[in-house]
């Protein structure tokens, strides 16, 4: 069997003979409990905690020393030097030891509030994990804010926005900040690299993101066509309630109160889901037309579907099919170990390219009508939201569009509703 790396962390391994779960410090086994189990990984994780803390002794030992010294204590007047002296030396844990303990604790705590997928800032937390692999084997006591400025630095070289580098720095400072507060780096670090100022508009090589703008209603009638029906249903729907993607995504019958002639929406699963704070969707008369149609179905299931648009497009092929069926073809099943199955919702991405194959295909079909037509830029789904906000703020106020859009604070619905800028012109007209 190959030997564990020198200064790395030792792994939980299964000892298939009891199906019970080990891991070997020091030469000495520690059985866990059954595989698999929260028991096993909470003694599993207790054991690695105390192996780290008291620098890389196992925790048995550590505690037959300390025994020891309240037994036999140092006698002499140097006995407090002594027994300074004799404490295990500072903790020398390498900066990869820290993101493997630090995406351990990520993968069960950043998770959404049914417990059932991962947030963002998991995803944030593999970037960081990513920028930080030059430095593995570093001790992670040495990381200072010159070393954070040099990824900051090196990401804007590579082409990152300035956006993208501020947002990593705050990545790599919350390992920092963890880490710190388990006492596996020197208190004070995350307080060093707090030091490192963000990259600001105008004073980096950075480039900077294009704003997010509305969509044009016209661009987006002309794209429906040339996506599926569920999801063209997915985007009417958006562009009349000015909800996230995420939240159309994840739109089910049981959240729907429809009571009255304005329905009431609460998603379980929303931005500020974590912070406990509801969220309330009002459903007008346009957009329940929409979703009567996906309302016929189990109360749990997801109203819009990838598996459920696949086979309306496969009955459409089948119906144009112009050459019958085969006698095999008909007895043909799907193989277990086929291509991947569609899943039974839309996430973020996956809505994100329904609509980019969309404008593809429409770009495609202007072409072939004219070779000289002028093509359709490429849209995201989070541009729907900056539409009705736009023209909800436009018709009736700031503050309807900051209601409208689930928004605290009516600073964050500026961002989304641009200013009515016919409006300043007229009063322009006016007094000017």
């Amino acid at each position: 069997m190959a030997r564990r790396p020198k200064g790395s962390v030792p792994s939980l391994q299964l000892h298939k003979p009891s199906g019970r779960a080990r891991v070997t410090i020091n030469g000495r086994d520690h059985w866990l409990g059954k595989w698999g189990s929260p028991e096993a990984q909470e003694a599993y994780r207790r054991l690695i905690n105390e192996f780290l803390a008291t620098g890389r002794i196992s925790p048995d030992r550590e505690r037959s020393r300390l025994a020891q010294q309240v037994v036999d204590p140092p006698v002499g007047p140097t006995a407090h030097q002594a027994s300074s002296e004799s404490a295990p030396p500072p903790t020398s844990i390498t900066i990869a030891e820290v993101l493997g303990l630090y995406l351990e604790h990520c993968t069960t705590y950043y998770r959404t509030a049914d417990g059932k997928r991962r947030t963002s800032t998991y995803g944030n937390a593999l970037q960081a994990a990513r920028a930080l692999r030059s430095f593995d084997g570093l001790p992670a006591k040495d990381f200072g804010p010159r070393k954070l400025m040099h990824i900051r630095d090196a990401e804007a070289a590579t082409g990152r926005a300035r956006v993208g580098c501020n947002k990593l720095v705050k990545a790599i400072r919350r390992v920092f900040r963890w880490a710190e507060a388990h006492e596996y780096v020197p208190m004070g670090l995350h307080h060093a690299l707090m030091t490192v100022e963000p990259l600001l508009p105008g004073r980096t090589t950075a480039h900077e993101l294009p704003p997010i703008l509305p969509v044009d209603d016209a661009v987006v009638e002309m794209t429906l066509p040339h996506v599926a029906p569920i999801v063209a249903d997915m985007v009417r729907f958006q562009r009349l309630t000015g909800t996230r993607p995420g939240e159309v995504c994840g739109l089910r019958p049981v959240d729907i109160d429809r009571e009255g002639d304005v329905w009431t929406w609460r998603p379980t699963d929303h931005k500020n889901a974590w912070r406990k704070k509801a969220r309330v969707i009002m459903i007008g008369p346009k957009a329940q037309a929409i979703l009567r149609g996906y309302l016929v179905r189990p109360a749990v299931d997801y109203c819009f579907s990838p598996a459920e648009s696949e086979r309306q497009r496969s009955k459409v092929r089948r119906l144009a099919r112009e050459s019958p069926l085969t006698p095999s073809q008909r007895a043909r099943k799907p193989k277990a170990n086929g291509r991947r199955r569609p899943r039974d919702h839309y996430d973020n991405a996956s809505y994100r390219r329904a609509i980019s194959r969309g404008v593809v295909a429409l770009n495609k079909a202007r072409l072939a009508e004219d070779p000289k037509a002028t093509l359709i830029e490429d849209w995201a789904p989070n541009r729907l939201r900056h539409t009705a906000g736009t023209e909800v703020r436009k018709k009736f106020g700031l503050e309807a569009a900051q209601v409208v859009l689930g928004h605290a604070q009516a600073d964050v619905t500026q961002i989304y509703a641009e200013a009515d800028m016919e409006l300043a012109a007229e009063v322009v007209r006016k007094i000017g």
